[in-house]
């Protein structure tokens, strides 16, 4: 994909090759598209808040509920489930089969938002290829003392050289219409141009006179099938996070990981783009899914840790006070132990127990929802074993990560949680 623009622009859309052939390129939609286009900030998108209540209440799954039953009845909008975690959300098929659920059932609208290029390495994404080229370097929020800022993605890409491009290819027929970028711009900042059919490829500058956050909207020509971005060389250009969609009416579920990373990690995001990002696309719901790499910690000080999830809850809640969250208890997770040394062949991690007690004891407290991993897939750490064994197998041998499959079996019982505590199906739906 990353070649010349007048390759992509006749070979990668063949719904638009008329222009390409020397034909009058069809002016009217996509010309107005890119004349709305230029320069849209980040305003709060009214297609998420038409749907979202006044305040969450007291009830953390009637913001999504609402939404999805409005949405059921011919409403105009979109509901976004956002989920935020460690290499249970950075891999992600638990968040594509959720969004497979939701949008089979509620309107499909895309993928939404990512990790800018590649900078999250081995993110392949279901249905999209991601391209990079050139020199570029890339940063993430798993450590305080990583250079930022980050926003909601928690990851950073930055380059400079003439021609480098990022880009990524669609293999959705419906394609998409929107392109989203967060960029981290300053007095230094370069420029860059959108290569897409329906975009002018002018340089579009991100210079500005004091260190800033831009959130941009770009409509794109409709059916878009690949979009890339590339750089003029005249400064630097950093993005926080980029993604497409379709207009429409439907359901978003985006997922942002770090592998590695702990509740405390989210403190690592600067808050003030965080709460901008929010602002912008107000979720439905928050998903949290933390624990796993806690559970590692033999000094785990569970007074500690809930202090510093009920702040975390309460700083999300200031940020989006119309989103629901809810936790993800921890799952299972162990080490194989060697036999004959009892019935149990796995040794727990050792604070998983207390982290699980402290999660729901939070969850309680906060009025937040609660989905029980442990309960409705692992059920027992002694179990581990038999699910690495299954067929297909639902967990890896190092019995803390879950396969393909397994993620997708969580993301079923999932999908059945939230609509039942919605009010919107049974437990099998």
């Amino acid at each position: 994909m990353l070649k010349r623009r007048g390759l992509m622009a006749c070979l990668a859309l063949p719904g638009l090759l008329a222009g390409c052939r020397g034909e009058p390129a069809p002016t009217t939609p996509v010309a107005e598209a890119a004349s709305r286009a230029e320069g849209l900030e980040g305003a709060p998108d009214p297609t998420f808040e038409a749907l979202l209540p006044a305040a969450a209440g007291d009830d953390p799954l009637a913001p999504l509920g609402g939404a999805l039953r409005a949405l059921q009845g011919g409403a105009q909008g979109r509901a976004l489930v956002l989920m935020l975690g460690d290499s249970h959300i950075a891999f992600p098929r638990l968040a594509e089969r959720l969004r497979e659920h939701l949008q089979g059932r509620f309107g499909a609208i895309g993928p939404g938002r990512m990790p800018p290029g590649r900078a999250q390495r081995g993110f392949l994404p279901a249905g999209l290829t991601l391209e990079q080229e050139g020199e570029w370097s890339t940063a993430h929020a798993l450590r305080a003392a990583n250079p930022g800022p980050f926003g909601l993605s928690g990851y950073r890409l930055a380059g400079s050289r003439e021609g480098d491009r990022i880009g990524l290819r669609s293999i959705d027929p419906r394609g998409f219409d929107r392109l989203h970028l967060v960029l981290q711009c300053g007095p230094d900042s370069g420029s860059f141009r959108v290569l897409n059919t329906g975009i002018p490829d002018l340089p579009r500058a991100t210079r500005t006179a004091r260190p800033t956050t831009r959130i941009i909207r770009l409509d794109l020509a409709p059916g878009s099938r690949e979009v890339a971005l590339e750089l003029v060389g005249d400064g630097q250009v950093e993005l926080l996070g980029w993604g497409v969609d379709r207009r429409g009416n439907g359901v978003l579920v985006e997922s942002f990981g770090i592998n590695g990373a702990t509740l405390a990690t989210l403190d690592n995001r600067d808050p003030a783009i965080l709460a901008r990002e929010l602002a912008v696309a107000p979720p439905a719901l928050i998903i949290l899914e933390y624990g796993t790499n806690e559970a590692t910690d033999r000094d785990f000080d569970a007074a500690a840790y809930g202090l510093a999830l009920s702040r975390r809850i309460a700083t999300l809640r200031a940020a989006s006070p119309r989103s629901g969250i809810l936790l993800m208890g921890v799952p299972d997770a162990g080490r194989p132990v060697r036999r004959g040394r009892g019935a149990c062949p796995v040794t727990p991690l050792p604070a998983l127990q207390a982290v699980r007690a402290t999660q729901r004891r939070v969850a309680a407290s906060e009025r937040v929802g609660f989905f029980d991993w442990s309960a409705e897939v692992t059920q027992d750490p002694c179990r581990l074993p038999r699910l690495v064994q299954a067929n297909p197998p639902l967990m890896r041998p190092d019995l803390v990560h879950f396969t393909a499959d397994g993620y997708r079996l969580t993301a079923d019982r999932l999908h059945a949680h939230l609509l039942r505590g919605a009010g919107l199906g049974p437990a099998g739906a």
